[in-house]
Formats: C-alpha cells, sequence, structure tokens
C-alpha cells in the first residue's frame, strides 16, 4: 500500500512540474530593461534554446515572487561563474512564446 501511495504522488509531481525547456550552463549575459518589460533576461554559454524554441534567453518580470531572489542569485552565480540549471515555460504557452524563468539551481 505504502509502495503505491508513493508511486501516485511521484506520478502527481512529475506531471505538476512539467517544463517547455531545463537547461544548464554558466550566465554568460544579463540585460536588463523596464521592469514589465521580460525586465531581466538571462542567456547561458552557447546561446542554447531555453525553452523548447528558438529562443536563447529567459526573463523574469519584475512583478513577479521572488523577482529580487532570481535576480541576486542569476547575478552572483554570474559573477563568480557557476553553472545553473533554468528550468523555463513559454510565455501564455504559445509555442513561439519568449521564455519566461519559473525555477533556478545554482549547481
Amino acid at each position: 500500500m505504502r509502495i503505491l501511495i508513493l508511486l501516485l504522488l511521484t506520478i502527481s509531481f512529475n506531471s505538476f512540474a512539467a517544463w517547455d525547456g531545463t537547461v544548464a550552463g554558466e550566465v554568460s549575459q544579463i540585460h536588463v530593461t523596464g521592469g514589465n518589460n521580460y525586465g531581466f533576461r538571462i542567456y547561458l554559454e552557447g546561446k542554447p534554446a531555453m525553452c523548447g524554441n528558438e529562443h536563447s534567453w529567459a526573463y523574469i518580470n519584475e512583478n513577479e515572487s521572488n523577482y529580487h531572489v532570481y535576480v541576486s542569485v542569476l547575478t552572483a552565480a554570474k559573477a563568480v561563474g557557476q553553472t545553473v540549471k533554468i528550468y523555463a515555460n513559454r510565455k501564455d504557452g504559445a509555442v513561439d512564446g519568449y521564455c519566461r524563468i519559473g525555477y533556478v539551481v545554482v549547481l
């Protein structure tokens, strides 16, 4: 019974945590513009596609939860050359949508 419960929880978590893209690398560029105009943008070394389409940058806007934490973590990672893993989704789910940062791991 415990195994079945763990299996169901694992399946539920995996379907909840679906991302359009998961990419790891060092932050190569940071671009900053108006807070809600894709305000904080990053590129990774080699400019890989960030969320399964042609876009090689990912963003987070100023009005999003933990914005200042994302900015601080990604800026610090760039400063020391630390590898990060970016989990991103396409804006509004559109195939050609820009890549919105949803989760960051410093490796």
